[in-house]
């Protein structure tokens, strides 16, 4: 950007950042000190100030602070008066918040649930501290006063208000028809307004008795109409003839040194234009932005400099062109130091509040961001490759066999058999040019008919190399999951439950890199640390599970579980690091290459957290165990290419290589990179290639194809012969479609699989895998795995099997000292569990452990309407694990409560489902529980001991519960009551059908407790042994069955007083051989009972009577009033039956 080139300019350039990676949304000016504020897309806060640099060198703008704000863009960032000192106030959806500048909050202010449902547009009076914004009820407007919120809450005239802008004394909003109204900033009365016009309003300005109003013409056009507030029927002036249809913002300020004081900044994506309220044109109009649009602009309370910013994430810094070489940005006036000034002791603490802090290290980042290991991430250009080899349709090659991917829902009313979509070769026509884009067009209008009929339920065909259908965990145990995986011994799928599901093809490449050796898989599964959120302990636990479930497949076939594992507990952590959240990783991408810019960020932090987690294990040991000798630099070892500088210098290693867009080959792309990278001998060095080479490939979608061998050759050094492990895939229709990604996997020697969520081919070559890239969809390798010929596992790691670590003696102890949960209660003497076990070695294998587990519903992000091809649509909602109990038993009679854990939730909890799950608001809240609350990987790590201790499980419904709990049990220590009591063909009885009609007990009549269902589920499980010794179960199944369809599986509630069902036992229990005795015995007590209830109602009636006597002789009253009351009958005869 220059201005120096354009005669006459009002504003000379004073330099330009680059602020984010994302676009500026908002502006701002620090109206007390020399800071520039920024906030941009992503919610983050920034501050800025311009210092000076070395000798002879321009002044730089130079990071003071940066803060995450807000979920969504502010468009606005204001300076609010509280206590005396200045904070920045920004608004979110639902809640205003206020910072110091250093990034400490100072205010949380929710909207007022009466007032709106969300904050849409947001203004605030740094001089008033007035706040208004609208919402979905109108136009609110809060005030603070001593800690106290006035609010008032009006309706708006305007459909759909599209700007807002106030000053001391108005309030001004704008229409997408044109119509401007004027409102009253003190209590919001209408005082005047613009009627509706053809144009629609774009920005607006309020200042004094003015109102500024910037329109849009159907010409591409726009004009700027000025009021008097006084007189609102017509314009004072009218600026017309701006050359741009969309301005984006307006921004007042006043010129001292003009003609006219009163000028205005209008930001148009081509660049900008300034106004001067008495002419009728642009008085300047700025050439286009070298790189970008705008987007924000500010001018400095001293009217003296602006800044602007733009979507690429800079910002440009314009002076007046009558300012000094200073740049001074605030009206901030040393205040005068008295002639003869008089001292006074005073006990107050000293004011810090104006300005920067004296407190902070002005050598450090005064930010919530980390201090150990800070870098700044530069974003490279985006890469320009050569098309060298064009995509043309072969004739039978399209990818038309799709049949046997269908993934049909069970509950799916519609033929599972759908006709081929596509059209024979007749049908394209006879261009040739045209066919492809004939082809897209009918691709993109199958894909739309099928995504609406999957909406309600339906299944369809799917190749494996599309995004796979959803499946309903309710059903998961009843699929015939190898259908669509034909090596599970090998590979397993995961879960697509969760939309950022999207990430799973990382999992997968760490998982099977370098077979058979594995050296990332093992390295990971021994790590362990006490840390709550840990991604590398959360990716371990999901590698055991995997490793368990392709061990069951390997055995026995009968009990082989379905090779599927969940990976919900770690993209929760993910969700909660920082890391991830900052950078935006689980944001909506916008089009496919910001989808593909995400997988690159994703595969760059999981490396990196890796890195830092075993790193950081020392730190956080778990109880006794100890890392191997060189544990903590593995991640580095396998990943990291080591520079020196000068040969002193040690840079970090790096853990990934972007390929230059130039290269034809990748393999002569990195040639030449690293012959660049040699030839500057004395500022950097390579030191050592990594065993493990990741590749970013691809970020514009471009068709650069890593070969299946690499060969990196070094003057004066050795050759590095690599190896292709896998590929990251992204298949996507055209541009605008964020598409979706999958995986190849080496298997075995060359061969490699399609890994695609739960879908998983036989291997195959290559050349054989890109067949089945359907001709209609663009295919692009974006992350790539290569690891040297020779790589074997490191040396602690050697004597690792294929199977996953025992944990047993390992974490046993916290079935009996949960050490983990200490942090996470208010009163651990009153609120710890106390474990009737002195040991954990009491628990022997095969011991009978009864498990039971209640869930709530979790706030999650199900499907976002603006992308329905990234974000899956959900059948039901995520559910979180909230509370688990465990019951031991090592023989009959013996039921004793080892694990009763109250799991910590850290999201947001739309259910808690109370009435099934017994759990109530605070439960899982650390500030307000009063239960024996724990950590989610507390609560798995005891079940992982249980597993490897080899205990034996019960429960009623156990599939449900492993799946919430995220752990895989071997079928062999499963032992399922809602299996055992079910018949082919027949129905699933319920628990407490059971409960009532064998047992004899009655469960789950208020709320659901896990203790009482597990002890339930391991009383049944007694029983069944029982009958089944005595030859009965077969028939007692049966009768049960028939009488069960006989009272419509009723159950009545035994704690109702008065029953309105008949008095005698359910016709089920009557017949049932078991409880024959058992029927005759409940009837003679109920008909004592009967008698017993008989004479108490005798003797209230009575009593009630002598009472009403005793009152008629007193009063004359009716005989109707005289009558008893059914509460006073039913308070007498309570009386007469605890006499």
């Amino acid at each position: 950007m220059s201005l120096s080139a354009q005669g006459g300019a009002p504003w000379k350039f004073r330099g330009d950042a680059t602020a984010s990676v994302d676009a500026i949304t908002a502006v701002e000016f620090d109206p007390d000190v020399e800071l520039l504020w920024i906030c941009d897309a992503f919610g983050t806060l920034m501050s800025f100030s311009l210092q000076a640099q070395g000798q002879g060198e321009a002044p730089a703008w130079v990071n003071y602070s940066s803060f995450s704000v807000s979920s969504r863009p502010a468009a606005s960032i204001f300076f609010l008066n509280v206590g005396g000192e200045r904070m920045v106030t920004v608004a979110d959806r639902e809640v205003i918040r206020g910072y110091k500048r250093g990034g400490v909050p100072m205010m949380c202010l929710p909207q007022p649930s009466a007032a709106q449902s969300y904050i849409d547009l947001f203004q605030a009076n740094n001089a008033t501290g007035a706040m208004f914004y609208t919402g979905n009820a109108g136009l609110t407007r809060l005030l603070l006063d001593d800690q106290q919120t006035e609010q008032l809450t009006v309706p708006t005239e305007e459909a759909t208000v599209v700007a807002l802008k106030q000053c001391d004394q108005w309030v001004a909003t704008g229409s997408a028809t044109g119509a401007v109204y004027v409102r009253s900033a003190s209590d919001l009365s209408i005082v005047g307004h613009v009627a509706a016009s053809r144009n629609r309003v774009m920005a607006l300005e309020v200042f004094g008795n003015t109102v500024m109003a910037a329109y849009s013409e159907r010409s591409a056009t726009s004009f700027v109409k000025v009021f008097d507030v006084r007189k609102m029927s017509e314009a004072v002036t009218t600026i017309a003839d701006i050359p741009s249809g969309n301005v984006t913002q307006m921004r007042r300020y006043q010129d001292g040194f003009g003609l006219s004081s009163d000028r205005a900044f209008l930001l148009s994506p081509g660049g900008f234009h300034i106004i001067q309220l008495d002419q009728e044109r642009p008085i300047f109009s700025s050439s286009p932005l070298s790189e970008g649009s705008c987007t924000a602009v500010a001018v400095s309370p001293s009217n003296m400099c602006a800044a602007i910013g733009n979507d690429k994430g800079s910002f440009y810094a314009l002076a007046h062109p009558a300012t000094c070489d200073d740049y001074v940005m605030s009206t901030f006036v040393q205040p005068v130091r008295p002639k003869h000034p008089v001292y006074h002791h005073s006990w107050e603490e000293p004011n810090i509040a104006e300005g920067f802090d004296d407190a902070a290290d002005v050598g450090a980042l005064a930010s919530t961001w980390p201090e150990e290991d800070y870098m700044i991430l530069t974003v490279p250009q985006k890469l320009r490759c050569i098309n060298y080899e064009s995509h043309s349709i072969v004739t039978n090659e399209w990818g038309l066999t799709r049949a046997d991917s269908c993934l049909p829902d069970p509950k799916d009313k519609l033929s599972s058999i759908l006709p081929n979509p596509y059209p024979f070769n007749t049908q394209l026509g006879d261009d040739p040019a045209c066919a492809q884009e004939a082809l897209l067009e009918l691709r993109k209008d199958v894909k739309r008919k099928h995504k609406s009929s999957r909406g309600g339920g339906g299944g369809g065909g799917y190749s494996p190399m599309e995004d796979s259908l959803q499946v309903c965990y309710s059903v998961h145990h009843k699929l015939d999951w190898r259908s669509y995986n034909e090596i599970a011994q090998r590979a397993i799928g995961i879960d697509n439950s969760f939309p950022e599901c999207w990430i799973t093809p990382l999992l997968q490449s760490l998982y099977l890199c370098q077979p058979p050796e594995f050296p990332i898989r093992k390295v990971i599964l021994r790590h362990m640390c006490r840390r709550e959120f840990c991604m590398t302990c959360e990716m371990s636990f999901v590698f055991s599970n995997m490793l368990a479930t392709s061990a069951s497949v390997m055995g026995m076939k009968g009990d082989a579980l379905p090779p599927i594992v969940q990976v919900a507990h770690l993209i929760r952590t993910m969700r909660q690091l920082r890391a991830f959240t900052s950078a935006g990783v689980f944001q909506r991408p916008k089009n496919r290459d910001d989808a593909v810019a995400k997988m690159h960020l994703a595969q760059r932090l999981v490396l990196e957290t890796l890195h830092k987690d075993l790193q950081d294990q020392k730190a956080y040991p778990f109880m006794n165990y100890e890392a191997p000798p060189e544990y903590e630099g593995a991640i580095a070892s396998l990943f990291g290419t080591e520079f020196t500088s000068n040969g002193r210098v040690h840079i970090e290693p790096r853990f990934y290589w972007e390929v230059p867009g130039s290269a034809l080959k990748v393999d002569e792309g990195l040639q030449h990179l690293l012959k660049q990278l040699e030839g500057y001998k004395d500022q950097v060095q390579i030191k050592r290639l990594p065993p493990i080479i990741v590749l970013l490939l691809n970020p514009e979608h471009s068709n650069l194809k890593p070969p299946t061998s690499l060969k990196i050759s070094r003057a004066g050094k050795e050759d590095y012969n690599y190896v292709l492990n896998s590929n990251i895939v992204h298949l996507a229709d055209d541009v605008e479609d964020t598409g979706n990604f999958l995986s190849q996997q080496r298997i075995k020697d060359d061969s490699f699989a399609l890994v695609n969520d739960y879908r998983v081919t036989a291997p195959m070559k290559m050349q054989d895998l890109e067949r089945l890239v359907p001709a209609l969809r663009s295919y692009s390798a974006v992350v790539t795995f290569y690891a040297l010929d020779n790589l074997v596992t490191p040396p602690y790691a050697r004597l690792d099997d294929s199977r996953a670590p025992n944990l047993w003696h390992l974490v046993g102890p916290l079935l009996t000292n949960d050490v983990l949960a200490r942090p996470l209660l208010r009163d651990p003497t009153r609120q710890a569990f106390k474990s009737p076990l002195s040991s954990y070695t009491e628990i022997r294998a095969g011991d009978l452990v009864a498990v039971d587990a209640e869930y709530v519903v979790l706030k999650w992000a199900t499907r976002d309407g603006g992308n329905e091809m990234f974000y899956v649509s959900q059948r039901k909602p995520h559910m979180g694990l909230a509370r688990v109990s465990c019951i031991l038993s090592s023989e009959d009679g013996d039921e004793r409560t080892i694990v009763d854990d109250y799991v910590h939730i850290p999201e947001e909890i739309e259910d808690y489902v109370t009435q099934y799950s017994g759990i109530h608001p605070g439960d899982l809240d650390p500030l307000e529980s009063s239960k024996s609350l724990t950590s989610l990987k507390s609560t798995y790590l005891k079940l992982r001991a249980l597993v490897d201790g080899g205990v034996v499980f019960v429960g009623h419904g156990l599939a449900q519960d492993f799946r919430v709990c995220n752990i895989v049990v071997p079928r062999k220590q499963i032992i399922d009551t809602l299996e055992m009591f079910h018949k082919a063909g027949s129905r699933y009885l319920s628990l407490r059908f059971l409960a009532y009609h064998v047992l004899g007990e009655s469960v789950q009549e208020d709320e659901h407790d896990s203790i009482e269902d597990a002890r339930t589920s391991l009383r049944l499980y007694r029983k069944y042994e029982q009958l089944k010794r005595e030859g009965t179960f077969e028939s007692v199944l049966d009768h049960l069955l028939a009488k069960g369809a006989e009272t419509s599986w009723y159950v009545p509630d035994t704690k109702s007083m008065f029953r309105d069902t008949p008095q005698t036992p359910p016709v089920s229990v009557m017949g049932s051989p078991v409880f024959e005795k058992m029927a005759k015995a409940v009837a003679e007590v109920e008909d004592k009972e009967d008698d017993v209830f008989d004479m108490a109602v005798a003797a209230a009636a009575a009593a009630v009577a002598a009472t009403t006597d005793d009152d008629d002789e007193d009063e004359d009253e009716d005989e109707d009033d005289t009558a008893p009351t059914a509460s006073e009958v039913l308070e007498a005869v309570r009386r007469s039956l605890e006499q």
